[in-house]
């Protein structure tokens, strides 16, 4: 079984750092990786991380082909076709920033009718000073799992990878 799952949100919520802590986590399982960034640290075109699972609901070998979308609006268009492949999506909250600024990444998910799409959201930066509380968060994306992270740490990452996982397998089990 083949899954694409892209990680979106707004530039420099840590999608790309997601994508790095689990190539960490998961070294023996990685089979592809494809990165570029700046020298201040954007993703220039976009992240891929591809990795080769067994899951334990007997669905057998799974690879999972892991995406970032590029935060920039110059990317629009890519982000678009992005969107037009995907299982799952990871919404990365950036909760240093209003909730505003993070609706209005989320606001195109819905442009592109993506919203019944399996979808988690993960509330990163939970470090932050004065983070958006976890209840306003919660509130905003009622019916969707969220789950906690402060990816620079590798906390809450690999949770976030098997609760959207989770989703998507759910999504796709035959009804009856």
């Amino acid at each position: 079984m083949n899954l694409r799952i892209l990680y979106h949100g707004l530039g420099m919520a840590g999608k790309t750092t997601n994508l790095e802590k689990l190539r960490e986590i998961y070294s023996g399982y990685v089979s592809d990786r494809l990165h570029q960034q700046t020298t201040e640290g954007r993703t220039v075109y976009l992240d891929m991380l591809s990795l080769n699972l067994r899951t334990k609901s007997g669905n057998g070998e799974v690879w999972i082909s892991l995406f970032t979308t590029p935060g920039q609006e110059r990317f629009r268009l890519l982000r678009g076709w992005l969107f037009g492949h995907v299982d799952g999506i990871v919404f990365v909250v950036d909760s240093s920033r209003s909730l505003e600024e993070n609706l209005r990444a989320y606001e195109e998910l819905r442009e592109y009718g993506l919203l019944k799409v399996p979808m988690v959201v993960q509330a990163n930066k939970r470090d932050a000073p004065n983070p958006l509380p976890l209840e306003t968060i919660r509130e905003a994306f009622k019916g969707i799992t969220v789950v906690e992270a402060i990816a620079r740490e590798g906390y809450g990452v690999a949770e976030t990878l098997r609760e959207i996982l989770r989703e998507v397998l759910n999504a796709k089990a035959p009804v009856g």
